[in-house]
């Protein structure tokens, strides 16, 4: 019997070390006992010989030695066995209080679950004795918790499907300081399948949370490096196209210029002459009415009227004036879309000056005319502005980009001049000065909106857009004059860009 008892305990499956010593204590017991109860027997034993004339009494003597010794040597053994034990428990405890990593054995009891074991590190990061943990509920532990209220239950449903929980978090010690826990829970099952312990490994990653946020704010300033040199490039870009088509329109309107200017003086030159040649025949005719022979002033009338009549001289005499009224209104326009060019084209001053916006507006719209004017009709509501504080060529650039967009729109919406509309409106409110741009194109999807002042982004075909008039938009008005711009815009019915620049310039607007 005590060797089937010694069998169970070398064999047994325990959940806890505690348990497996306690059946050692209890063998060592049931073993004095027996040893007891054989003393105890041997003096009521009959004395006497057997045939063989051996004493019974010895015979009995020998036997119960026997036993007591062989009792006695199974004892040994396990005594052996249990220091051996022991000194392997020790052993683990002492490798698993040596490391950091934190390590908690909790047993599955009701009312709720205990400590069984903790390793040093627990202890002592929790501002705990381990004493004070061993044997305690877990939520003695409850700061593991940290900010996440459903902790304990995610934890409970986690290890009933037999799943291992990661939780990371900001908890509190003890004393209320707080540090960063990282922990992984295990579930363990008996050999029935039944839940019984679970086994939590973690760490203090405090450290490791510091060095990923200094990693990620070193990300970003990357990112920021990256958007900022982009955005040099797109300035560069745009400066050196501004620079380009300046040269290139001061070129062609300088060279304008110059024949446009023949032009107008020649016509003026043949409206004077049509003009003395008018009155010449007027003297004519005074002339030949103050001759006094009636017959030969009746010849000479009917002369001439027959040659006006070849020469259909009346036609001439009205349409003539109308013609030149013409040329002049066509030297004119041509002298305005000249003088716009030189305007547009000029070069940008570093430092922002006082400009009249409504006007740039106009000028803008006389260079871009050949952009919309088969497209659109334009309507325009200039309010009354004070001086603003701007580059204006670089907001020159900002409206073309806008009108241009407006005609490319109402040119997707398969509109005509007749159906096509851009509407541009000025107002003063507050301290800024408020210009709304508006079509009724195609417009743009909800999708799209948050993209449209994205360096490349298009919706337009390959050679019809670049992606970079909105991108360089955003960047003139909000980067460089401290303003704003927003977009509101429906598929089908249309798009209103409203523009914010402040009155006093990026500086008025940065002391503010």
């Amino acid at each position: 019997m005590l060797k089937e008892f010694v069998r169970k305990i070398d064999t047994c499956q325990l959940g806890t070390v505690g348990e497996r010593e306690c059946l050692h204590i209890g063998y060592a017991a049931l073993l004095a006992i027996a040893n007891a109860w054989i003393l105890a027997r041997t003096p009521t034993m009959t004395a006497g010989r057997r045939p063989d004339d051996n004493s019974l009494d010895a015979i009995e003597s020998a036997s119960t030695a026997r036993r007591a010794l062989k009792l006695e040597s199974e004892a040994a053994v396990l005594r052996s066995d249990n220091a051996t034990l022991r000194e392997q428990l020790a052993l683990r405890d002492h490798a698993l209080d040596a490391t950091t990593t934190f390590f908690v054995i909790t047993q599955f009891t009701a009312p709720e679950p205990l400590i069984v074991y903790c390793n040093k590190a627990v202890a002592d990061q929790h501002g705990f004795t381990r004493e004070e943990l061993i044997g305690r509920p877990v939520r003695i532990l409850t700061q593991w918790v940290g900010s996440n209220s459903n902790y304990a239950s995610d934890v409970a449903a986690a290890m009933r499907a037999g799943h291992t929980f990661h939780y990371e978090d900001e908890v509190a010690r003890r004393d209320g300081s707080t540090f960063w826990l990282g922990v992984a829970i295990r579930p363990l099952f008996d050999h029935t399948g039944r839940l019984t312990h679970s086994v939590a490994v973690g760490a203090d990653i405090t450290a490791k949370r510091e060095e990923s946020r200094k990693k990620e704010e070193l990300q970003h300033k990357l990112l920021e490096k990256m958007k900022e040199r982009e955005r040099m490039v797109i300035e560069l870009q745009l400066a050196q196209k501004l620079e380009s088509v300046g040269r290139l329109a001061a070129g062609i309107a300088h060279e304008i210029n110059t024949p446009i200017q023949y032009v107008g003086d020649s016509v003026h030159f043949l409206r004077s002459a049509y003009d003395d040649l008018n009155h010449l025949l007027d003297s004519w005719r005074e002339a030949i009415d103050s001759l006094p022979d009636p017959s030969v002033r009746a010849a000479l009338r009917l002369q001439i009227a027959e040659s006006m009549k070849k020469s259909d001289m009346d036609f001439l005499s009205t349409q003539m004036p109308k013609a030149f009224d013409r040329i002049f209104d066509g030297v004119e326009r041509v002298t305005n879309i000249v003088k716009a060019m030189k305007e547009f084209a000029h070069p940008d001053a570093k430092e922002q000056t006082p400009s009249d916006l409504n006007r740039a507006l106009q000028t803008t719209l006389l260079v871009a005319s050949n952009e919309y004017k088969y497209l659109a009709t334009v309507h325009t509501d200039l309010a009354d502005l004070p001086h603003i504080v701007c580059n204006i060529g670089e907001l020159n650039q900002v409206f073309l980009n806008l009108i241009v967009n407006a005609a490319h729109a109402i040119h997707d919406a398969g509109k005509d001049v007749n159906t096509g509309e851009i509407k541009i409106s000025t107002a003063l409110v507050g301290d800024a000065a408020v210009i709304r741009i508006s079509d009724n194109g195609c417009g743009v999807p909800a999708e799209n909106l948050s993209k449209l002042y994205d360096p490349f982004f298009t919706t337009k075909e390959v050679g019809r857009g670049t992606g970079q008039g909105l991108a360089i938009t955003h960047s003139i008005l909000v980067d460089k004059h401290g303003g704003d711009i927003s977009v509101q815009s429906s598929v089908g019915v249309g798009t209103e860009f409203t523009l914010r620049l402040p009155v006093g310039g990026r500086a008025a607007r940065a002391s503010i």
